[in-house]
């Protein structure tokens, strides 16, 4: 009878450790993938910059052109 529940127990240790380091590499590939993510957030919010750069320097260069145009004083 003990020698049973010992098996039993070792079973359920082992199942336990499986289980632990399935749950443990599931977690590692989870905190991977969240790098990547903040990683390509970051990259995206640079390019999102980077274009509302741009997109203040074609408004002024617009602004500019127009301004030519205005004084032109066309009828």
């Amino acid at each position: 009878m003990a020698l049973e529940n010992l098996e039993q127990l070792e079973t359920r240790i082992n199942q336990l450790l499986e289980r632990h380091e399935r749950i443990k590499k599931e977690k590692e590939l989870a905190e991977k993938r969240l790098q990547q993510k903040e990683s390509e957030w970051h990259q995206l919010r640079g390019r999102i910059r980077q274009y509302e750069r741009e997109r203040g320097e074609i408004r002024e260069k617009l602004e500019k052109i127009l301004g030519h145009f205005e004084r032109l004083d066309l009828p």
